[in-house]
């Protein structure tokens, strides 16, 4: 069976010219986060949801 051969390129090598290096200092993280799509409302209804169907599943396992 013949094997793809996979190159692992960047996107931007890192001595083109066209690379931009941005400090982390100079980053904003919050911005980034929102940027992808990252809503901490959402985030914590996630993890409430989450906390409470593990509790509900423990406590099911402990009255048995």
């Amino acid at each position: 069976m013949r094997h793809a051969e996979n190159k692992l390129e960047p996107a931007t090598r890192l001595l083109d010219l066209r690379f931009n290096y941005i400090p982390a200092a100079a980053t904003d993280i919050a911005a980034t986060w929102r940027r992808f799509g990252f809503d901490p409302c959402v985030n914590k209804q996630r993890r409430e949801l989450l906390r409470n169907s593990i509790t509900g599943q423990a406590t099911a396992l402990i009255a048995s």
